[in-house]
């Protein structure tokens, strides 16, 4: 569900993602689906940037450990923003992730596809962050 890096990666892997992630330019991890844990390097505020969405959701935390305590570990969070149903359904579909995969919608939801559990495929993350960045850099 969640993939998350010992020590934060630098914002060249954000590719196009780079001008909505803003001052959030550390990548602390990212989830099955391919949204962002980034942090803010001068406050280490975390936010969320989600792909699909094409938005940033700053979470009020400037402590990495306390994020993850309250926020990724909550079960609340984690069935109305992760929505296991749905992500099992998709696993069930794809089979079960490799080193940096994450399911990726095809055709993407924001230009015209289902995001049925059945339109989607594995991919490498940052081959999917490279295009879905660019993607909608162009619409």
């Amino acid at each position: 569900m969640y993939h998350l890096f010992e020590e934060p990666l630098s914002s060249e892997v954000l590719d196009e993602w780079v001008d909505l992630a803003g001052e959030y330019s550390l990548v602390k991890g990212y989830t099955d689906f391919g949204d962002l844990f980034l942090i803010n390097p001068k406050s280490n505020e975390v936010a969320i940037l989600f792909t699909m969405e094409n938005t940033i959701e700053p979470m009020g935390f400037t402590d990495w450990q306390r994020f993850v305590d309250r926020v990724l570990l909550n079960p609340g969070f984690q069935e109305d923003v992760m929505d296991f149903a749905f992500r099992d359904k998709v696993r069930a579909h794809c089979g079960e992730l490799g080193e940096e995969e994450v399911y990726i919608a095809t055709p993407y939801p924001f230009i015209g596809g289902s995001g049925a559990p059945d339109t989607y495929k594995k991919g490498n993350v940052w081959v999917y962050l490279a295009i879905s960045s660019q993607t909608w850099a162009k619409i």
